[in-house]
């Protein structure tokens, strides 16, 4: 199935963020999410064209659009959201059968803009950028893009706990984690507290059964380890560690994972 990426950017006075973003995505359709003290109408007109001023793929773009806000209002923060759903919409009816891969740029436009756009973002299931500044930076030319790790793993993870709620109860196996780090204790699956995990075997229970436990443990601390919340080191056995993301996400969902009677 064919793929159209999809560039949603915050749209200040600067072509430079909006150059750089059309040459690394290559987008289908580009909405600029702006006010009208910008010159977002000229950056449209030149995308139009295919202007090389807004990159030298503009002349591939489909679709270009201005959605227009207030960027110094109370309300600026929650329109920039509507704006991102309000051009999701539009290129959804564009879409054409294609499967859409939407991008946000936070870095042009008001800071409250900014923040709009990332709330927008994480809420919208968007892979987010920011473009640096070439005068200020010291990366080499071409590469001022840069998509936002943490923003988007946590996005992710986000969208995979709400896909179904007993995602939750792997937040004890970051309590584990962090239980142990807090004490200065190393963390493999063999040593990791099986009450806490609530898996704790029998003094009856054979040898196989406490390697299949210690399995499961591994499984699940390496589904963990692919959305960004662990880390590990070493294999056979693998020490493993709380990353941020991890430690952030049970900041946030811990006490619904207590909760949680889910297996």
């Amino acid at each position: 199935m064919a793929v159209a990426k999809i560039l949603i950017h915050s749209q200040g006075n600067s072509e430079g963020a909006l150059r750089e973003a059309i040459d690394h995505y290559r987008p289908a359709m580009v909405f600029l999410i702006s006010n009208p003290d910008t010159n977002a109408v000229r950056m449209k007109t030149w995308i139009e064209e295919g202007n090389p001023s807004v990159g030298k793929w503009s002349r591939e773009v489909e679709h270009c659009e201005i959605i227009n806000i207030e960027p110094f209002s109370e309300n600026s923060v929650l329109q920039m959201v509507l704006a991102v759903q309000e051009a999701k919409r539009k290129a959804e009816l564009l879409s054409n059968g294609r499967t859409l891969e939407f991008y946000a740029g936070v870095s042009g436009g008001t800071k409250l803009m900014v923040i709009g756009m990332a709330l927008a973002a994480i809420q919208g299931n968007l892979t987010a950028y920011y473009v640096d500044k070439p005068a200020v930076s010291e990366r080499a030319a071409g590469d001022y893009l840069f998509e936002i790790t943490f923003m988007n793993r946590l996005m992710n993870s986000i969208n995979w706990i709400n896909s179904d709620k007993r995602h939750l109860e792997n937040l004890k196996y970051l309590q584990v984690l962090q239980n142990r780090e807090d004490a200065g204790l190393e963390s493999t699956s063999p040593k990791m507290d099986r009450t806490k995990l609530d898996v704790e075997p029998s003094e009856h229970e054979k040898r196989m059964t406490i390697m299949r436990v210690d399995r499961s443990i591994t499984r699940q601390l390496n589904l963990l380890e692919s959305k960004g919340w662990v880390s590990f080191e070493g294999n056979n056995p693998k020490v493993w560690s709380l990353e941020p993301l991890g430690l952030f996400i049970l900041s946030v969902y811990g006490e619904q994972g207590d909760d949680s009677d889910s297996t």
